[in-house]
């Protein structure tokens, strides 16, 4: 049974391989696996399915299947964008799916079916989480429950049919024309194996949506190869039958690769500083603006490690630096750089502000070790940048105490390369989107 369910999905891959790239792509990069789950489950770089549940779907309602899976994992659903409680997540996931996919011939609940009106039509996945959470409130209200358990109804879903109803066969619904008004879908059939509505229990079930948000967690490595994949994507055009709207999302979705305030508060200690200022654009906390408000700068000690051996090229040094310059943009009033190849070159340089010009030495091998003792020896910096190509064995461990380390890769061919190896001490990041 399983070797038959996994065919059916391996044949609905190999036309997506030729039709459908971007999701042939998303799905290949996760490890599908037959598990004890009640249908299909994502997360932590996994698919988990039930071959029941596969069996059970025909062919047109497991391809939609496999296309929600995909699309939810190019919105981040499981990844980035995790929302409790879990069941009110899934539906909430459901209902933006359903809104910017189309026509399914599976019935995802659309927001009309669970609001009652078309004002929420295509919007995002936190708004469609925060008015369930909203209904759920009003409906505990209204039957007179306590206001500390909140409990979500479950969505609107059109009658089955009867049993041993002669019309009880699975048929794609017609297509809807643009600017459609949705209608009543037939509910889903009763599987092969007597269990009842499976494909219902897993686009309605809060039961069931708990359960498939299991494995539902931030996860920022995973995330970058989803935007790695939606930038190929981009790129070369390979969207697709994709609708325009759900591109848009999609790339809405695409974290940038270095946000400087996010690296400033990963290292800084403590933001505030001595040095006050007053100001009238900021009110006084205890006597609103009748008196100025107090602006602190920061105060974080940051050294940022360029990597100036012979792998790195002009480009690549000149990349570096302008790193560095931005962070003067931020508020950092000093910025302690060094160089290293085998060793550290030069003395550390303290700079104040951007520097147009830099001149470096070195040009030979590459050992993080170097850095490494560098900072054993002045253990007192709130955090630390080291700006490589990646190409060098892993360091040893720290002595001094855990400063905050940041690996930043010239491009994403590197990062790819040396990413996993120097995970364990510190996180990374790339700058340019260059395959090596």
């Amino acid at each position: 049974m399983s070797t038959l369910a996994r065919e059916r999905m391996q044949k609905v891959l190999e036309r997506w391989f030729l039709n459908e790239p971007l999701l042939f792509s998303i799905w290949s990069d996760h490890q599908v696996i037959s598990a004890a789950v009640s249908t299909l489950r994502v997360g932590a770089g996994i698919i988990r399915y039930n071959p029941d549940f596969i069996d059970s779907l025909t062919p047109i309602q497991l391809e939609a299947v496999m296309r929600c899976e995909a699309v939810r994992i190019l919105l981040k659903h499981p990844y980035s964008r995790c929302l409790a409680p879990a069941h009110i997540a899934w539906q909430a996931s459901n209902i933006t799916l359903a809104e910017h996919l189309g026509t399914l011939p599976i019935a995802l609940p659309r927001a009309v079916d669970v609001f009652g009106h078309h004002d929420h039509d295509r919007q995002f996945y936190e708004f469609y989480h925060y008015r369930l959470l909203e209904q759920a409130r009003q409906s505990s209200a209204t039957a007179g429950g306590d206001d500390t358990t909140e409990t979500v109804p479950p969505p609107q879903q059109p009658p089955s049919p009867p049993t041993g109803s002669a019309s009880a066969d699975t048929t794609p619904e017609s297509p809807e024309p643009a600017g459609r008004t949705p209608q009543p879908r037939s509910a889903a059939p009763t599987d092969t194996t007597g269990s009842p509505h499976r494909l219902d229990d897993h686009l309605h079930s809060p039961e069931t949506g708990q359960e498939n948000t299991r494995d539902w967690q931030n996860d920022e490595l995973f995330s970058e190869k989803i935007d790695s994949r939606v930038s190929d994507a981009e790129l070369n055009q390979h969207w697709g039958n994709l609708p325009g709207s759900l591109r848009e999302r999609i790339l809405a979705n695409r974290q940038p690769q270095l946000d400087y305030r996010s690296v400033l508060r990963l290292f800084h200690q403590s933001v505030l500083s001595r040095q006050r200022r007053l100001t009238r654009m900021k009110c006084s906390r205890r006597y609103g603006f009748l008196y100025q408000g107090s602006r602190y700068d920061f105060t974080t000690r940051l050294l940022v490690a360029v990597d100036v051996s012979g792998s790195m090229g002009t480009d690549d040094l000149a990349l570096a630096f302008s790193m560095v310059n931005r962070f003067f943009r931020y508020g950092i009033e000093s910025i302690d750089v060094v160089a290293f190849d085998t060793e550290i070159q030069g003395t550390v340089q303290s700079l104040k502000r951007a520097r147009r010009e830099m001149t470096v030495s070195g040009r030979g091998g590459t050992n993080f070790n170097a850095v490494i003792d560098y900072l054993d020896q002045h253990p007192d910096y709130d955090g630390v940048l080291i700006v490589t190509d990646g190409c060098a064995p892993c360091p040893r461990t720290r002595k001094a105490r855990r400063i905050p380390l940041l690996w930043v890769f010239i491009d994403q061919g590197t990062w790819e390369a040396s990413n996993t190896r120097l995970r364990s001490l510190g996180r990374s990041l790339y700058l340019k989107n260059r395959r090596g």
